[in-house]
């Protein structure tokens, strides 16, 4: 073989494998990239749920990976001030809104100080 043939050929200098295999290939690969654009749509993201403690309803959202949350407005709650969402019951770590982004399905809990 010619060294400009040799150079045309590159990476596949080495590569012995048959049209139909490299089909196969193909094939599975796109039937792979369907099944993952499938599950995306019909999963549509992650569910994020409101957990107000108390207080009045709070629509749950659904998010895909890396995106934040649409604002849910202040719940209400007789005698308390609303003092944000929080990621875990016990409230001791905050979900900043505009900031913070999904990552998984979770659940925020109303913070709540006495009036």
């Amino acid at each position: 073989m010619e060294d400009s043939e040799r150079q045309l050929r590159g990476l596949y200098d080495r590569v012995n494998i048959s049209v139909s295999t490299l089909n196969k290939i193909i094939i599975g690969l796109c039937v792979l990239l369907i099944a993952c654009m499938a599950f995306a749509v019909s999963n549509r993201g992650y569910q994020v749920s409101f957990d107000t403690l108390g207080g009045t309803a709070v629509e749950s959202q659904k998010r895909m990976y890396g995106e934040l949350l649409e604002d849910p407005g202040e719940p209400s709650r007789e005698g308390y001030v609303f003092d944000g969402w929080y990621r875990d019951p016990g409230l001791a770590d905050p979900w900043k809104l505009g900031e913070d982004t999904v990552t998984e399905s979770v659940t925020l809990y109303a913070g709540w100080k006495p009036r």
